[in-house]
C-alpha cells in the first residue's frame, strides 16, 4: 500500500499533464464519466516520459525525497539514489510556489526525452541528467486504478460491494 502511495505522489509531480483533466491530487469527485476519464488516463499516460522513482515531499522546505529507485528505471541509470532530495526540475524549484512553471515544463514529456534535476546528496547539489522511458504497464494501471477508486464513486462502491460478497462466500 506504501508503494501506490509513493507512486500516486510521484505521479502528483511527475504526471501532472493528467490532473487537470483527471482531478488529480484533489478529494472532488471527477466530473467526466468513468470510461472518459479511464479512456483519456490511459491514451495520456501511455504516451507519458517515466522516471522511476518513488518519494515523499519534504517537510522543512523544497522538494522530494527519494525513497526508492526503480531497478533498471531512467533514475537509475542517470544516478538517483534513495535518500537524494530532488530540489529542482530545468533549474525550477520544486515548491508550491513554481507548481504552474513545473506543470509547463512536464506537460509534454514523451519517452526517449532528456531530463535534469538537480538533487541534493549529502548536503551538496548534483545535477542528474536522464532519459525518459515509456510507463510500464503495471505503474499505468496503478494509478488509473487509484484514481478511478478514489474520484469515480461507481467504482469504489462495485470493488466495496464485490469484496463483501467474497468475504460472504468464504
Amino acid at each position: 500500500m506504501r508503494y501506490l502511495k509513493s507512486l500516486a505522489m510521484a505521479a502528483a509531480v511527475l504526471a501532472i499533464g493528467v490532473s487537470a483533466f483527471a482531478g488529480e491530487g484533489s478529494n472532488t469527485k471527477c466530473d467526466s464519466s468513468t470510461q472518459e476519464c479511464l479512456d483519456y488516463m490511459a491514451q495520456k499516460m501511455k504516451d507519458s516520459g517515466w522516471v522511476g522513482i518513488e518519494m515523499e515531499q519534504v517537510e522543512e522546505g523544497s522538494g522530494w525525497s527519494i525513497t526508492k529507485v526503480v531497478p533498471g528505471s531512467p533514475a537509475e541509470a542517470g544516478g538517483m539514489q534513495p535518500g537524494d532530495v530532488l530540489f529542482a526540475m530545468y533549474g525550477i524549484e520544486l515548491n508550491e510556489a513554481n507548481q504552474e512553471k513545473i506543470k509547463q515544463a512536464r506537460a509534454e514529456w514523451k519517452p526517449g526525452q532528456h531530463v535534469e534535476y538537480t538533487v541534493r546528496r549529502a548536503g551538496e547539489n548534483h545535477e542528474i541528467h536522464l532519459t525518459l522511458a515509456a510507463m510500464p504497464a503495471d505503474v499505468l494501471a496503478s494509478w488509473i486504478g487509484r484514481h478511478l477508486m478514489e474520484s469515480h464513486a461507481s467504482v469504489a462502491e462495485a470493488s466495496d460491494t464485490a469484496a463483501k460478497e467474497k468475504g460472504a462466500d468464504s
